[in-house]
């Protein structure tokens, strides 16, 4: 399985994205990281961000990874990541060159229906929010991507909502992935994963 990771920043977030890339040093996660800086003018933080999510998803469209990882730049991972991405249920069953999207950060998503076993859950599309850590196919990254503008809102909207029209939402239980940090540097409300544990071991 080809997954690589693209970590969306700007150049405010220097020190930040640093730490969050260290952290992501001390898992087993061995594939490639690419980082996505926002150099836009827009007046509002909210739209520099969307449209640099933007332009980070259409940069993975045209590296054609087989699976993307969405990641936001202040983070924590769990220690064995690679490993329990490589034996995620809901991700390792998925065709090749089908549609997937999941996350796996939970900022208490609604569910609708749960997998303790498998170690998933499907959640409500509408109730979606934090863009922390998503995964999805490129065939869904490229759906999203050509329908960007169909959807308002920023990046954690656009991208749940349109990925909702092709397929579910698998949201990882528990999360692998942890907001660090106390303020939102676009001045949203802050939220963190209550069921995050940095040594799970599927």
């Amino acid at each position: 399985m080809q997954i690589a990771a693209y970590i969306l920043s700007c150049p405010e977030r220097e020190r930040t994205l640093k730490q969050t890339i260290a952290n992501l040093q001390t898992t087993d996660w061995a594939g490639p990281v690419e980082i996505e800086i926002d150099h836009t003018n827009y007046e509002r933080r909210q739209e520099r961000q969307e449209r640099t999510a933007s332009r980070l998803l259409r940069r993975a469209v045209a590296d054609g990874h087989e699976f993307i990882l969405f990641l936001e730049d202040d983070l924590r991972f769990n220690r064995h990541l690679s490993h329990n991405l490589e034996r995620w249920r809901p991700l390792i069953q998925t065709p090749e060159g089908d549609h997937f999207f999941g996350s796996l950060y939970n900022p208490t998503i609604r569910e609708l229906a749960r997998d303790d076993d498998h170690a998933f859950f499907l959640a409500d599309p509408e109730c979606v929010y934090g863009s922390q850590a998503f995964i999805l196919s490129l065939r869904t990254t490229r759906h999203i991507v050509t329908h960007w503008d169909d959807v308002e809102g920023m990046q954690d909207i656009k991208m749940s909502r349109l990925a909702a029209r092709v397929c579910p939402i698998y949201y990882h239980a528990p999360s692998l992935v942890q907001h660090i940090g106390l303020i939102s540097v676009w001045g949203g409300h802050y939220h963190w994963a209550n069921d995050f544990q940095a040594e799970w071991r599927a």
